[in-house]
């Protein structure tokens, strides 16, 4: 009995070793790209560039005179900006773990032959 337990778990280890490849580019990389979208998506809530932008012609405070609509306008556009750029280089982050999400295993392979080459 013991003797085909240890059977099939030398079966099962060797089949997650040859399929975890296959498991990385598939199953994972969905998991990672959803993961990711939704992190991007948290960031749009949180920084909100569109709403921003959607209210930028209403005066802050109150003040509709002149010089309360121009510095609501310009504030608001320089809020725009700064919050789309925050937006952007959170997106650039994103994209630079995904990248490292593809490039891992590659990597290691790479040192692993690597190792044994220069032995």
């Amino acid at each position: 009995m013991l003797g085909i337990v240890l059977q099939r778990l030398a079966l099962q280890l060797m089949l997650d070793i040859v399929l975890f490849p296959v498991w990385w580019y598939t199953e994972g990389l969905r998991k990672v790209l959803l993961g990711l979208l939704h992190k991007l998506q948290d960031a749009n809530v949180s920084l909100a560039p569109g709403l921003w932008l959607k209210n930028i012609f209403t005066p802050m405070y109150g003040q509709r005179d002149i010089q309360g609509r121009i510095m609501s306008f310009f504030m608001r556009t320089v809020n725009v900006i700064g919050r789309s750029v925050a937006l952007l280089v959170w997106l650039c982050l994103l994209l630079c773990f995904l990248a490292a999400w593809l490039l891992i295993p590659v990597c290691i392979v790479y040192m692993m032959i690597r190792t044994y080459t220069l032995q």
